[in-house]
């Protein structure tokens, strides 16, 4: 971005969003709290991010009860269901209709279920978001 530069954008670049959102996220990772994204919609979502791989994408840890997860076609609802899914590919459904996938990796003693989403995934859907925060 250059001062005289006459095609410069009076908004904000979508990139420098993403970029924002992005380091929001890591920031929840490193102090180790939740994170609660805000979309456009009114609806909330959080989850624990445990783990942050730049291939893998973040682990992250949602309540079992509140969010949809879905394996070979069997709503994941109980720690039964969750290790007969490991590793497997699954959907978690937000209450907004957005779908990511999700491959589950445990159940916390919380009852929080934790799955590998893939970061670029994630920031496909981040022009719905208005907010994250860290809680």
């Amino acid at each position: 971005m250059y001062p005289n530069d006459p095609y410069q954008p009076f908004y904000p670049y979508y990139y420098d969003y993403r970029q924002g959102l992005f380091q929001k996220i890591l920031a929840c990772y490193q102090q180790k709290r939740w994170i609660r994204l805000s979309f456009r919609d009114g609806t909330t979502v959080e989850g624990f991010i445990k783990t942050y791989d730049p291939f893998r994408g973040i682990l992250i840890y949602v309540p079992m009860q509140r969010y949809t997860v879905s394996c070979e076609g069997v709503r994941v609802d109980s720690l039964q269901k969750a290790q007969n899914c490991m590793g497997k590919r699954a959907t978690l459904s937000l209450p907004n209709h957005i779908s990511l996938a999700f491959t589950i990796e445990g159940v916390d003693q919380s009852q929080n279920i934790g799955g590998w989403v893939n970061i670029n995934e994630l920031m496909s859907v981040s022009g719905q978001v208005i907010d994250a925060n860290c809680i």
